[in-house]
């Protein structure tokens, strides 16, 4: 596999694939698709990245244009297809992204790691403030999964999937704060460690 083909395969590349897999679609189609898919809480979709990675995919013969489409007075949009190397690719990224386990190295296990620098209730602290925003997040998807409930199951398992994340996470900041708070053993981290609550 060439060094370029590994660098298009990422979630964006998976999302598009598989929106060109079900039929051709121009790329406001596409990125309408993934926000009413709620695809935006798992695949970045800023500026013109999906323009820009529709013109890699396109480099890399795995879509091709098929024509163009117009709705009213609009513009004229490119529509795209899916071509076979492009099928044969997203079985491939399917395939791995789904089976093969792959530590993503994400911040939050990362300062988990290093908590004992802080004050016990400090650190209790701010898994509680954690606990808080997952919970706000989690109202807000449901609101977005209520508006979207005419769409297949299958199309929205991944936000389905992050809302059972965020309820464990959730869970688990609380009673790990409550447990810091009622004497977990903590190591002693030395001088210099910061011990104001109300700061943080």
């Amino acid at each position: 596999m060439t060094r370029e083909l590994r660098a298009i395969e990422t979630p964006l590349t998976l999302a598009v694939l598989t929106l060109l897999a079900e039929r051709p679609r121009h790329p406001y189609n596409m990125k309408t698709t993934l926000r009413e898919r709620q695809v935006a809480e798992v695949v970045k979709l800023r500026g013109g990245s999906l323009y820009d990675a529709i013109g890699r995919l396109e480099k890399a013969e795995l879509v091709c244009r098929t024509g163009t489409a117009r709705a009213g007075a609009r513009p004229e949009r490119t529509v795209y297809r899916i071509t076979q190397s492009g099928r044969e690719l997203l079985d491939t990224l399917l395939e791995r992204f789904v089976a093969e386990p792959v530590n993503e190295y994400p911040r939050f296990v990362a300062a988990l790691a290093h908590l004992p620098a802080l004050a016990p209730p400090v650190a209790a602290r701010l898994l509680r403030r954690r606990a808080a925003s997952l919970r706000e997040q989690t109202a807000g998807a449901a609101r977005q999964r209520e508006q979207s409930a005419d769409l297949p199951r299958a199309v929205l398992l991944e936000s389905e999937y992050l809302a059972h994340l965020r309820a464990a996470e959730i869970e688990w900041l609380e009673r790990t704060a409550s447990e810091i708070d009622h004497g977990m053993p903590w190591p002693d981290a030395g001088a210099g460690r910061n011990d104001d609550t109300e700061r943080l």
